[in-house]
This record gives C-alpha cells, sequence and structure tokens, in this order.
C-alpha cells in the first residue's frame, strides 16, 4: 500500500494534462508504475489511484455490496465515471475534458495525498476542504 502524503501546487496544460508530482510517482512499484484509474470523485475533485489500489479498494468493495439496484447503480456510476490514464515519459496524466470539467476547468490545481490514492482540487474547494477538514478534526474525538 502506498502512503500520498502532502499537497502540491499543480498546473493542468492547454491539453489537460497534469504532471504527477514526483513524489508520488517515485512510490509505485515498478511492476505497475505509470497506470492510474483516475475517477469522479464526491466532495467535488478527483480521485487518482495506482491500478493495483483502485483494484483491491473500489473494484473488490463494490463486488462486495449486497445484489439488488444499488449495486448495479455503483458499478454503472464507477464503470461510467472512471477512466484508466498512462504516465506520459515526462510523467504526466491526460484527464479527459468532462472530467475537468466537473471540478470547473481549473489550470491550477492541488494534488493531495490521501494515504492509498490521491485527490485532484480546483483551488478553492481545496481551500474550503481544508477548512472544513480542520475544524473536523481539532473539533473531534479522534487521535491516533
Amino acid at each position: 500500500m502506498q502512503n500520498f502524503l502532502g499537497d502540491f501546487d499543480c498546473t493542468v496544460d492547454s491539453k489537460g494534462r497534469l504532471m504527477v508530482p514526483a513524489r508520488f510517482r517515485r512510490q509505485l512499484p515498478e511492476s505497475v508504475e505509470g497506470t492510474y484509474v483516475l475517477s469522479m470523485g464526491k466532495d467535488r475533485c478527483l480521485n487518482l489511484y495506482p491500478l493495483a489500489e483502485w483494484d483491491e479498494v473500489v473494484v473488490k468493495k463494490l463486488h462486495e455490496l449486497p445484489p439488488g439496484p444499488e449495486k448495479r447503480q455503483y458499478i454503472r456510476f464507477y464503470s461510467r465515471k472512471s477512466r484508466t490514464v498512462n504516465l506520459d515519459r515526462s510523467g504526466r496524466i491526460a484527464i479527459p475534458a468532462n472530467f475537468l470539467e466537473a471540478i470547473g476547468n481549473p489550470r491550477k490545481v492541488v494534488v493531495v495525498g490521501v494515504l492509498n490514492y490521491m485527490e485532484i482540487w480546483a483551488p478553492d474547494d481545496h481551500i474550503k476542504m481544508s477548512k472544513e477538514g480542520d475544524e473536523t478534526f481539532f473539533e473531534g474525538d479522534w487521535e491516533y
């Protein structure tokens, strides 16, 4: 399991390509280096999973849901709203236009490590999420 930690200000170029932070690229095992799954997140961000982690976390959990219409809808959502992406030689991924549109077509983004995957945020949404997360943490009882 990877430990993607920290956040990085990044730029999306005119072709919709994002340079994955080098610190995150270096954490991938050589056997899967460069293969990711990009999906829509619930919090108005994009989620970027290493392929092995996607299979372990998302696909496995989808298959474990009880049979029925809700399971089928979740599987349809993730099948429609996810794409396999590969790093190019420069360490970039191409983000489909409809994915960028879903987060407001930003040219600047914040890539956040979330332990076993990464989130891609428009800067204003990242600031809002960070403030809410800080409040939840400092007001809550959980400690490690």
